[in-house]
């Protein structure tokens, strides 16, 4: 198999070069998927092998596979406008004018982030914070990437629901679609790969099967933005029910209509270092210029990457998809060589892309 050869070489190539500890990866078509697994799982404070079992924190894609998953689950049974204000669910929350879609597409005017989170004490003064929060420009006036929009999100479809957010895509999205190894707040910690080492009022160590956002930390592990951790096995069955417009082992999870929707195109973001305009959808990036899936992938490519060293991308018309899963982030978050890796990667496997589908991917 040289090309799954040639692709683990770049691979090793990357950790070699410090890019992040180990990875595993997975290619998937519609009906086969090809797994592979390299490096070590730790680096410190002792080394350890990694295996495809390995669970990573997933940070935001968090955000697809799971939060803008179960806004599409609550949309399907008939539960939830994406237009309806965010009010409607939050009444304290401030601004009347922001819905459920404004925060789908981070063009709601709410910042990016909190400001000084590790010196927040309690979820209750997080949540209260980001209630009274202003907005940052004008609502649909422009796009800037926000954490703060996807809490609230999972505020929303708890309160939709009744049940947390981790129960709730247990029950309707993990369960069905075979993700065992899916959750937040991971019991098995051994299993985890780490991620940064912390020295602040909150955490003094490595942490490891905790996850590594600070926001999500404080609301105990469980937040509409980040949290979730899973295995490159599992993310490959997700990947596998978009590739089947919705569809895994002959259970339909989505309709095709809700898959379709990923696809298209809804706004525009401007890059703040490179000044490239991004395209996004609901929730996913849309393939542009200068992004995580390179330059050879089609228009008809959604993506999204993770701060803890996470991506996949899903190309519909070319039946592929592909998920990288690391821990750049251990010991440090200083490491950014991840940027520059990604997008060879993908380059490749669509440059071989008749080659992969050979060996009976």
């Amino acid at each position: 198999m040289k090309v799954i050869e040639a692709l683990e070489k770049l691979i090793q190539t990357a950790i070699d070069d410090g890019a992040f500890p180990g990875a595993n990866y997975c290619i998937v078509s519609k009906n086969h998927s090809f797994f592979g697994s390299l490096g070590s799982r730790t680096l410190f404070p002792e080394s350890e092998k990694n295996n495809i079992d390995t669970i990573y924190d997933m940070a935001s894609l968090s955000k697809v596979i799971s939060t803008t998953s179960l806004i599409w689950k609550l949309v399907e049974n008939g539960l939830l406008r994406l237009h309806t204000t965010v009010q409607t669910f939050i009444p304290k929350f401030r601004h009347q004018e922001v819905t459920v879609w404004d925060l789908l597409t981070h063009s709601s005017g709410l910042p990016a982030d909190v400001s000084r989170a590790k010196e927040i004490e309690s979820k209750e003064e997080l949540m209260e914070k980001i209630f009274a929060m202003d907005l940052v420009y004008p609502r649909n006036s422009k796009i800037v990437y926000s954490d703060i929009g996807y809490i609230l999100l999972g505020k929303v479809i708890e309160k939709i629901t009744g049940v947390s957010l981790d129960q709730y895509a247990k029950e309707v999205l993990f369960s069905p679609l075979e993700m065992f190894d899916t959750t937040y707040n991971p019991l098995d910690k051994k299993r985890c790969a780490p991620t940064e080492e912390r020295k602040d009022r909150v955490v003094q160590g490595i942490l490891r099967g905790e996850v590594h956002d600070e926001k999500s930390y404080i609301l105990g592990g469980v937040a509409g933005h980040a949290g979730l951790f899973s295995t490159v096995t599992d993310v490959s069955h997700f990947l596998k029910m978009i590739l089947n417009n919705g569809v895994y082992k002959g259970k339909r999870i989505f309709s095709k209509a809700t898959i379709d929707m990923l696809f298209v195109p809804k706004v525009e973001m401007s890059h703040p270092l490179i000044k490239n305009h991004e395209r996004r959808g609901i929730g996913w990036i849309i393939q542009s210029n200068y992004s995580s899936a390179g330059d050879l992938v089609s228009d008809q490519t959604i993506l999204h990457t993770g701060f803890t060293g996470t991506n996949i991308w899903i190309d519909r018309q070319n039946e592929i998809g592909f998920c990288l899963l690391t821990n750049r982030v251990h010991p440090t978050r200083d490491n950014l060589k991840i940027i520059t890796v990604r997008p060879k990667l993908a380059n490749y496997i669509m440059a071989h892309l008749d080659e992969f589908k050979k060996e009976d991917l």
